[in-house]
């Protein structure tokens, strides 16, 4: 083949994985490490199938500006600082702090200022322009093309939908962490009997948004239960050194040291790998709606194979519960573990 020609196959090809890449807005409760939303972010930073157009925050794990503080550190680290961040909802739009919330997991209630993230508080600045603006604006201005990684409350989801009547129409997809489904296999809550995590803390805007109509992909605690990081894959993750696993290493040593045996569940991770690669996930076609009632299952989600009475206005999604862990996990090894584009951190 002449040589101007192996030029001109090779620009074809960058020119097709370049289109061939899946736009996306990353939404999360964001925490470093050992929380799931940073190793899932790290996932979505080291694989070329996904073009990050912006990071938007919200309070969940903890306070909204611990959120942001921790992911522009964590974009310092993986030298991905060029990638924008957008601060989002700091309260859900009902749920108000409680003497339950407290004394059990997250400080989405919280007002204090975020402890130093690895390496001291980030230089880079979150952007002056919101996160629903953001959403609402990205969205609109390319309809039918970005998919929504919401891997938190869904509490900027639900106010761009209140905000824009046509923002749901134009959003390709949307990948949600979140949710337990009784009817399918390991489908208990994990914050209260019946209610998961992101959902109880804003159970209206979860409502809001699985009614919404837009396309929606839900990944929910059923087959985040499917995962199971033991010792030995961590250790076989930080084999190799680069500035990810080194933080990983700093801050997973400690827990595998106080429980060598106990395997953790992966849960964001999940969500952003079953969007690079869909033949990870085994998925049903479900109704799923979510209680907003003030009472015992506050914040459940609910999902059936036909509509049920005060379910009429539910919406038909993928819903996973199964997953091929070996596949998984050895790629999010790989992906994690491969260098760092150039930059300074």
């Amino acid at each position: 083949m002449p040589r101007f020609s192996i030029f001109l196959l090779m620009a074809l090809t960058v020119s097709t994985q370049a289109q061939d890449r899946t736009p996306i807005i990353f939404d999360t409760d964001f925490v470093v490490p050992p929380q799931d939303d940073s190793m899932a972010l790290m996932l979505a930073l080291q694989s070329p199938e996904l073009e990050i157009l912006g990071i938007t925050t919200v309070m969940g794990n903890d306070s909204v500006e611990r959120a942001t503080s921790d992911v522009l550190r964590m974009l310092e680290i993986g030298n991905q600082a060029a990638i924008p961040v957008y601060v989002g909802a700091d309260m859900p739009l009902v749920h108000e702090k409680s003497e339950f919330a407290v004394n059990n997991y997250g400080r989405w209630y919280s007002d204090d200022m975020p402890p130093m993230p690895p390496g001291g508080y980030p230089t880079k600045k979150a952007e002056e322009e919101s996160a629903v603006s953001f959403i609402l604006r990205t969205v609109m201005a390319n309809p039918g093309e970005v998919t929504i990684v919401a891997i938190g409350p869904l509490t900027n989801i639900a106010q761009a939908i209140r905000a824009e009547p046509g923002f749901a129409e134009n959003v390709k997809q949307l990948v949600i962490m979140g949710g337990a489904i009784a009817l399918l296999a390991d489908g208990a809550g994990n914050i209260t009997p019946n209610a998961e995590f992101n959902f109880w803390v804003d159970s209206e805007a979860a409502y809001i948004t699985l009614r919404s109509g837009i396309p929606i992909e839900l990944s929910p605690l059923n087959v985040s239960r499917k995962s199971a990081l033991s010792r030995e894959w961590y250790e076989e993750l930080v084999a190799v050194d680069n500035p990810l696993t080194v933080l990983l290493r700093d801050t997973l040593e400690e827990r595998f040291e106080q429980q060598p045996d106990r395997t953790w569940f992966m849960y964001d991770q999940i969500a952003v790998a079953s969007l690079i690669d869909p033949s990870l996930v085994t998925t049903e076609s479900l109704y799923v709606d979510v209680n907003i009632d003030h009472g015992i299952s506050y914040g459940a989600s609910v999902g059936g194979r036909d509509t049920w009475p005060g379910a009429e206005g539910a919406s038909k999604m993928n819903v996973q519960y199964d997953l091929d862990w070996l596949r998984f996990i050895e790629m999010f090894i790989e992906r994690v573990q491969r260098s760092l584009p150039p930059g300074n951190r």
